[in-house]
This record gives structure tokens, C-alpha cells and sequence, in this order.
């Protein structure tokens, strides 16, 4: 860099082995997930401005940078097989198996910068934690002879019959306990649970469990005799008639159709339970009530036509004149409302807005969109305007994953 240069936009910035001459280049270092120096240039840093840096970490400059964003697996074959030393920046989860070796870790790991959590046997902590410059999260120790599922895991008979009776078992992702599996087997093959994402289980097997989890989990509970439903549920014309008197949990939303009779709802629909939203026609409330608690789920009744945003969508001016009567709009993706849309037209045209995801918009739409607010579960912005800012002026260097100076 032969002028003062802004560097910007970076998700890792490594400057361990940057000359003291890049660093007198470097202008103001700003919109950095992490920005790693060594001992060597640490004090290089200090007379730089920075700004939005979220993470500062000292590590040494001869170790290769394994970074990983989501979660990153550590067996005894990774790192023997490892021809240099590994500095870990992972902003996830790290999970490390049972066959690892102190004296692996002391040879094959040069640092750890970790924003999330660790999952390791007790007897690798104190070796894993003197390898961390930052540790943000939290660490869960596992004991010696525990079955460790670094997956998610759908817990059956087959499953459980690999077991050694009075097993330990960790599972790194979500659980299920669903279908062919008993609780008698349950109690005699598990001493302990860990789950650490989220857990899915039929009320029949839920004491089963409950008893087992030796860390605190919200648990989701499957009402016996009701079909469990991934995702999103359509209940249009076309679905209720082919229902009958069903018993039905669904994990995303329920979506009753404009169009639907109210005796084919009936018909259709004994019981009926949402861990999302339930979008229901005005007209269909009365049976709705019917089949489901209205305080426990939570519902959305529609005036006029829903216009249902799980993606990103824009909002057009013509696009009102396509639809007769009042809108009701549901925000789960992000929905961007044009300029050339007026602040009257959402007014006159919007019955509800329920925001649960995020909407973008002109600082003149802002008074429109809180007066037809329901659900408030989102984010209203308006887009910046590109910074203009006099210490920006001039070369800039930026907007990648991994950048080395």
C-alpha cells in the first residue's frame, strides 16, 4: 500500500505478520468480525482508529487458520493428519470426540478463538481453555465412556439397542423421540441425556425424557394421537377435503384459505395445534374455536386478502390495484415497500400488518406502517445512505471472508 488505505467490510482480518510500514498505511479499520494480530504486532494496532470491530485476538503468526462459521467436529485423525498447527476461529460450535489426546491438542492446536460454545470430555478442558485467547461462550464437559452424537439425532429402538445399558449419550444437535421407540427401552439403555439444540417428543415418551436430561431444555411435546407436521401447513379447498377429523401439530404456520367452507373446515379438523402462527379468514373463526385454544396458539385473523411474505418481496404501487378490499399482510421474510409506494395507499388499502420479520422502507412510510401494526415481533428500518464521511476518503481495501496484510 503506497497511500493511507481504509480497510473495511472483513469478516477475519489477520495482520499477525503485517510490516510496522502497512500498518503506518492503514488509515481506520472499521466493520470487522475479527481482527487477529500476534505478539509481534500487537503493538502496531493501538494508533490505527477502529471502528465496529467486534473481536481483537492475539495469535501466533506461524499457525494456519482453520475458520468455520458454523460448527467444526474435532477427532484424533483431524489432527494427526495435520501437517502444521491449526489456529481455530470459529463463530459456532466446537465439538471435540473422546479419542482426542492432551497431548494432541499441545501439538496440533496453536490458539482457539471461539464465539460459541465447546463440547468436550472433562479431561480435555483445562488443555482446550490454556490454547483460547477468547472464549465467548460456554463450555460443556462430557465424562469418559459417553456415547456422543455430533449430529442431530432421531432417537428409535435401533438406535437405542447399540447401547450398552445405563449409557451416558450427548447429542450435539436437536432430538427427536417420535416413533418406534419404547419408553421401557428408553429407561433401561439411558442413565443421562445432554441435547443441545431443540427437542422434538411425543407426549408418551415425554417423562421417559424428562427424567433422563441432565441439562435444562425446552422441550416440544407432540399431543398423543396428533400427526406431527414439519413446516408450513396450507389448508386450503383442496386439502380439507381429503381430511377427516384429524388431529394435527404443526411445527410452522397454518394457513386457512380465503375459500374454504366453513362446514368442510368442520369436517376436516378435530383438533388442531401451531408453534407458529395460525392465519385464519374472519369468516372461520367460530369453528377455529372450536378446534383449537385460542389463547395457547397463537391467531391471526384475516380481513380481506392475506398477502403472506416468507421471502424477500417488494412492494409495488400496481401490485394494489390486483387485489379488491382490504389486505392483511404477514411478515416473515423481508419486505421492502418502494419509494414510489405513498404512505395514503398503505393507509387506505392495509387493514393489518403482523410483522415477524423485517420491513424496509422511506422514512415517510414509518407513521402508516405503525398505524396498522398487530404482531410487533419484527424490524422496521430505512436503508442508510452510503457513508459520505471524511476519514473514508480516498483507497479503501475490503468486503471479503479472510483477508491477510
Amino acid at each position: 500500500m503506497d497511500q493511507m488505505t481504509t480497510v473495511k467490510n472483513v469478516n477475519i482480518l489477520d495482520l499477525r505478520k503485517t510490516p510496522k510500514e502497512i500498518f503506518d498505511k492503514i488509515r481506520l479499520i472499521r466493520n470487522v468480525n475479527m481482527l487477529l494480530v500476534s505478539p509481534e504486532t500487537a503493538n502496531y494496532l493501538p494508533g490505527i482508529p477502529c471502528r465496529n470491530i467486534n473481536v481483537v485476538a492475539e495469535m501466533p503468526a506461524d499457525a494456519e487458520i482453520v475458520a468455520c462459521m458454523s460448527q467444526l467436529t474435532i477427532n484424533a485423525s483431524y489432527l494427526s493428519n495435520s501437517a502444521s498447527r491449526k489456529l481455530l476461529v470459529i463463530m459456532g460450535r466446537v465439538i471435540v470426540e473422546s479419542d482426542v489426546t492432551p497431548a494432541l491438542i499441545d501439538e496440533k492446536i496453536a490458539g482457539i478463538a471461539l464465539m460459541g460454545k465447546l463440547i468436550c470430555p472433562e479431561s480435555l478442558v483445562g488443555p482446550l481453555h490454556s490454547k483460547a485467547s477468547m472464549l465467548t461462550g460456554k463450555t460443556v464437559s462430557y465424562p469418559q465412556g459417553a456415547v456422543l452424537v455430533a449430529r442431530s439425532l432421531t432417537l428409535d429402538d435401533g438406535f437405542l439397542q447399540s447401547l450398552n445399558d445405563g449409557s451416558h449419550v450427548i447429542v450435539a444437535g436437536s432430538l427427536r423421540v417420535l416413533d418406534d421407540v419404547s419408553s421401557a427401552l428408553i429407561e433401561r439403555k439411558i442413565k443421562t441425556l445432554q441435547a443441545h439444540g431443540s427437542i422434538l417428543c411425543r407426549q408418551e415418551h415425554a417423562l421417559a425424557i424428562k427424567s433422563r436430561l441432565s441439562n435444562t431444555r425446552k422441550m416440544t411435546v407432540v399431543p398423543t394421537g396428533h400427526r406431527l407436521v414439519d413446516g408450513n401447513l396450507a389448508l386450503d379447498e383442496q386439502m380439507v377435503q381429503v381430511l377427516e377429523k384429524e388431529q394435527l401439530f404443526c411445527m410452522g404456520d397454518i394457513i386457512i384459505g380465503g375459500t374454504v367452507d366453513s362446514r368442510a373446515l368442520d369436517r376436516a379438523i378435530a383438533k388442531i395445534r401451531s408453534m407458529g402462527v395460525i392465519l385464519c379468514p374472519i369468516a372461520l373463526k367460530d369453528v377455529l374455536k372450536t378446534k383449537c385454544d385460542m389463547l395457547e396458539n397463537q391467531v391471526i385473523l384475516i380481513e380481506g386478502t392475506l398477502w403472506y411474505v416468507d421471502d424477500d418481496r417488494q412492494l409495488l404501487p400496481y401490485q394494489f390495484d390486483y387485489i379488491n378490499g382490504p389486505i392483511t399482510m404477514v411478515i416473515r421474510g423481508e419486505l421492502t415497500i418502494t419509494a414510489d409506494v405513498t404512505a395514503q395507499a398503505i393507509l387506505d388499502r392495509v387493514a393489518k400488518i403482523h410483522n415477524m420479520g423485517e420491513i424496509s422502507c422511506q422514512p415517510e412510510h414509518i407513521a402508516a406502517i405503525e398505524a396498522r401494526l398487530g404482531i410487533r415481533e419484527g424490524d422496521v428500518r430505512v436503508p442508510r445512505e452510503a457513508s459520505t464521511e471524511d476519514d473514508e476518503a480516498g483507497p479503501s481495501l475490503g468486503n471479503g471472508n479472510i483477508m491477510v496484510l
